[in-house]
């Protein structure tokens, strides 16, 4: 017999407890190594389509193209909600059966050309602000302009409003260049006019 914590256990109870323990954060361990592997452009890239995006991805600022060489680590950090861990890898399991559903022909794939200006629907707000979380607080952040200190309140007030406005309104490829896809719209029409 065993005390654990006021509990009297027998020795197998007390194995499989301890069984039953180790099984579990092993399942956890895979679990998290998993979802960290598959949000990064390395997977991402290990099918065709998305080569384009991960080519562009890398001659951008996001990318590590910058004075600091810095790198989001993760395609999901862009592409998927940051709001819960729950919804992030609900989200994830969504868009990655979509996508895997539509590499290998079972449904159609996303035309990422007609699409590309659809930003909101694939960039979400909580991932800019998970890494940009400064921009909550325009007047305390650092290093910001009056304009983007103006901009980044009107947003704010935008978005308590209920208004539907995105971070991709202002920041992405046509308003800031080599932001975080640089070149890749016209990538995607010189593919279709070669097919």
């Amino acid at each position: 017999m065993y005390i654990v914590k006021g509990f009297i256990m027998d020795k197998k109870k007390l194995f499989a407890w301890a069984g039953g323990a180790i099984v579990g954060l092993g399942i956890a361990y895979i679990a998290a190594v998993a979802v960290d592997v598959t949000g990064k452009d390395s997977f991402c890239v290990s099918c065709h389509t998305m080569e384009p995006m991960v080519q562009s991805f890398h001659r951008s600022v996001h990318g590590g193209n910058n004075q600091f060489g810095f790198k989001a680590h993760h395609c999901t950090d862009c592409h998927l909600p940051h709001e819960s861990l729950a919804g992030y890898l609900i989200a994830k399991g969504i868009s990655g059966t979509r996508d895997a559903l539509a590499e290998v022909g079972l449904i159609h794939k996303v035309d990422f050309k007609e699409n590309f200006h659809e930003m909101k629907k694939y960039t979400y707000d909580s991932g800019c602000l998970h890494c940009h979380e400064m921009v909550k607080e325009p007047k305390k952040a650092f290093g910001m302009s009056d304009s983007a200190n103006f901009a980044h309140e009107q947003y704010w007030k935008d978005k308590k409003a209920g208004k539907n406005v995105s971070c991709v309104d202002c920041h992405n490829d046509a308003v800031m260049p080599n932001f975080a896809h640089p070149g890749l719209l016209d990538t995607l029409r010189n593919q279709k006019e070669e097919k």
